[in-house]
C-alpha cells in the first residue's frame, strides 16, 4: 500500500518539475526532467525506508501518526465544509 501511495505521489512530482523544466532553454530541458524525476523518486523511496523502519523500532509512533493523520482529515474535511 506505501509503495501505490508512493507512485500516486510522483504524478504531483512530475507536474511540479515540468513546470520547473519548461522555463529552462530546449537542449536542457531533458537532463532536467530526468535529474528532476530521479532525484524526486530517490528522495521519496528514501524518506519511505526512513519512516517504516522508525515506526517499527518505536511502535510509540504508530498512535501518533494515527492521531496526527485524524487531524489532518479533520482539518480538510472542516475546510471543505467550511467554505
Amino acid at each position: 500500500m506505501i509503495a501505490f501511495t508512493d507512485v500516486a505521489l510522483q504524478l504531483d512530482n512530475a507536474i511540479a518539475i515540468s513546470s520547473v523544466a519548461s522555463t529552462v532553454p530546449a537542449a536542457y530541458r531533458l537532463p532536467v526532467l530526468a535529474g528532476g524525476v530521479l532525484l524526486a523518486a530517490l528522495c521519496l523511496f528514501g524518506f519511505t525506508i526512513a519512516g517504516s523502519i522508525l515506526v517499527e523500532r518505536l511502535t510509540w509512533l504508530k498512535p501518533v501518526a494515527g492521531v496526527v493523520l485524524i487531524l489532518i482529515g479533520g482539518k480538510l474535511a472542516f475546510d471543505y465544509f467550511k467554505g
